[in-house]
């Protein structure tokens, strides 16, 4: 009796585990692969994204270009985070330390292409004096790295859809052109791995910062020289400190509104 009872509740029940088993295997084996929000989910909520965006602010049509294919948590975060400055309106340029390929700079100026983007790097990787300058050596910041660049190769790698952005070349913060002296920025991506050039950009980028502006420093929960340098300046300034889960562990930096 109980043999023909499981066999009809097994038929019964096969397209419904099969329709689910293909959405898992399509999402990359988990069911949380994809926020809520992304229309590749399995639920996707329509009615909250017509409402209130998703991942765009409401009533508006940005373009998410979507990188970091292994590392969503680092995509979706940086485009959300761009989606909180124009959403708040917060005033200000943008800017990148530490480019390499390009592959961030591309998602944050396809998705804020008004804004005018600074992007700095020595694009023939570490320096020496940085790689001495580390507090805590490790295997993989001791020796030169991220060299295999240029700047015709990151550009190319943008595709930039206008003139927005400022490509600054040299060792920072000497690189700082006078434009970037007098500057208010309101987004700015610190993932230079090393102490030095990361502890320069917070001490550059915050106090040009909008109230309400956001620095995210790559690597925080990765890179013992980004770890030291993000300790060091939250010890002395006020402001608001969030980690993140994504692969390298970054950290959202924002300074509050009600700052001077």
């Amino acid at each position: 009796m109980l043999r023909p009872l499981v066999q009809r509740l097994r038929r019964t029940l096969q397209p419904s585990l099969a329709w689910l088993g293909r959405q898992v295997s399509r999402q990359g084996c988990s069911i949380q692969s994809w926020m809520d929000i992304d229309e590749r989910n399995a639920w996707f909520p329509p009615e909250f994204r017509q409402r209130y965006g998703g991942f765009n602010p409401p009533g508006e049509q940005r373009e998410y270009v979507r990188i970091f294919e292994h590392d969503r948590v680092r995509s979706d975060m940086l485009v959300l985070l761009l989606r909180e400055i124009v959403v708040g309106k917060v005033p200000g340029s943008m800017a990148e330390l530490g480019v390499h390929h390009g592959g961030s700079a591309r998602l944050i100026h396809h998705y804020c292409p008004e804004r005018r983007f600074y992007l700095l790097d020595t694009f023939t990787g570490f320096t020496e004096a940085d790689l001495k300058a580390e507090s805590l050596a490790v295997a993989f910041n001791t020796a030169p790295a991220f060299n295999d660049t240029n700047v015709d190769l990151v550009r190319k790698n943008i595709a930039p859809v206008n003139d927005s952005l400022e490509f600054v070349p040299g060792w920072f913060p000497a690189s700082a052109t006078p434009a970037m002296q007098q500057e208010r920025f309101a987004f700015v991506h610190l993932d230079a791995d090393l102490e030095a050039p990361i502890l320069a950009g917070l001490e550059f980028f915050w106090p040009r910062l909008s109230d309400g502006g956001i620095v995210v420093v790559h690597d925080y929960n990765g890179w013992p020289g980004a770890r030291a340098a993000v300790d060091g300046f939250r010890q002395r300034t006020p402001l608001v400190a969030i980690p993140m889960p994504d692969k390298c562990g970054s950290i959202v930096l924002r300074k509050p509104a009600t700052a001077c």
